[in-house]
């Protein structure tokens, strides 16, 4: 038996490890190229949940999608100097609130559609309904933000501490006329005026 074994692992360890090797090398190249060729998931990024409202925003019918795109725009379009406050209720909207009502929307099967026409409520009527209260909370949290005219206040009294100098109330500040300025060379007025005249 040992005079048998011992070749067989002989032949095996010279001829069948190469082939070993070769075949997980050849393994990992197909997993690379599966990785390169599949888009990879929406996975959250650093900034948050994946963005699937516009997707699913592009699947709505007609008068539906020009006001969700319209919101989208909206929410884009935000200022970056918000409040924390403000920002995280728009955020929430955008990536939250927005993306559960229009997957609710778009997972209505016809039997829940002839369900919601039957108890009178027509489920396009409740889709504009949820996006008006959306947009309305939307321009309400960008109304209520007064960050920016703090911030531009906190400016203005900054500036009026640091660089006003005192001086009595209703002064005007002393103004040094240049000679450039006021067309004559020398002093304004007095004696050792050169005159032409």
């Amino acid at each position: 038996m040992e005079d048998t074994l011992v070749p067989l692992f002989f032949f095996g360890a010279v001829f069948g490890f190469p082939l070993v090797r070769r075949t997980l090398i050849h393994r990992h190249r197909l997993e690379l190229l599966r990785a390169q060729q599949t888009p990879a998931p929406a996975t959250p990024g650093p900034d948050g949940p994946p963005d699937d409202a516009p997707g699913l925003a592009l699947r709505l019918p007609e008068p539906h999608r020009l006001y969700t795109l319209a919101l989208l725009c909206r929410l884009q379009d935000t200022p970056a100097t918000l409040e924390p406050h403000t920002r995280a209720l728009l955020r929430q909207i955008r990536f939250e609130y927005l993306p559960d009502t229009l997957r609710s929307y778009l997972n209505l099967t016809p039997a829940a559609r002839g369900q919601l026409r039957a108890g009178g409520r027509d489920p396009d009527t409740l889709l504009r309904e949820q996006l008006e209260h959306l947009s309305s909370g939307a321009q309400d949290a960008l109304n209520r933000d007064h960050g920016s005219a703090s911030r531009l206040l906190t400016q203005c009294h900054y500036l009026r501490d640091r660089f006003e100098t005192t001086r009595p109330e209703g002064a005007l500040l002393p103004v040094t006329l240049q000679p450039e300025l006021t067309g004559r060379s020398g002093a304004l007025d007095g004696p050792h005026r050169n005159r032409t005249d």
